[in-house]
């Protein structure tokens, strides 16, 4: 027998199936050539249940950065430098390969693009990067004095890591592995760096 879902369930779903739609379409056709017809027809709905759910486009747009940031684990604080590095970094080279990071990964682009083209958007992406680099800089805090420059500067790095390595990762493997972000990790905070295998 299918389980019954109650409302806030399949309203719940509904707002995956259209978000989901909307970070393949953007990454795919990218934002301005992305209707909100193609993304309703592309999740089996009707672009009424995209203006049920979400104002329109930019209301999508905030949706999908939001649940990036819901879906991150935060660090936890009794961890030790080494701990705490290797954690972020076997997190990373576990998710990076992953189809829906690549997912996102196109997405991503397509709204930073988005959000430098356009005035009246660069806000939301802007709150969304210092946002980000708040949840880094919070993280960062576990290595104490051991940090070799300040929070905010290390969280500005870290981010530019985890962008730069995954775009890179992704568009060419064989000359950027994975494992690059956790070396480069280790370099930033002033740890050994391991080797591969090591």
């Amino acid at each position: 027998m299918a389980e019954r879902l109650t409302r806030a369930q399949q309203q719940e779903r509904t707002r995956e199936r259209l978000l989901d739609s909307a970070e393949t379409l953007f990454g795919d056709r990218g934002i301005h050539r992305t209707t909100l017809d193609d993304i309703a027809a592309a999740a089996g709905l009707t672009k009424g249940a995209i203006y049920a759910n979400f104002g329109g486009k930019t209301d999508l747009i905030a949706a999908l950065l939001q649940r990036k940031l819901d879906g991150e684990e935060p660090v936890r604080s009794r961890m030790t430098a080494e701990s705490w590095v290797k954690s972020m970094g076997e997190s990373y080279e576990a998710h990076a390969p992953t189809p829906e990071v690549r997912r996102f990964a196109m997405a991503f682009v397509e709204l930073w693009l988005f959000g430098m083209r356009d005035e009246s958007h660069r806000g939301l992406f802007r709150e969304w990067l210092r946002t980000v680099r708040a949840h880094l800089a919070e993280d960062a805090a576990v290595l104490g004095d051991r940090l070799p420059l300040p929070t905010d500067q290390a969280a500005a790095l870290l981010l530019a890591l985890d962008i730069g390595v995954a775009l890179q990762y992704l568009t060419d493997p064989e000359a950027v592995p994975v494992t690059t972000y956790t070396r480069g990790v280790e370099a930033l905070m002033g740890l050994p760096v391991t080797r591969p295998g090591g």
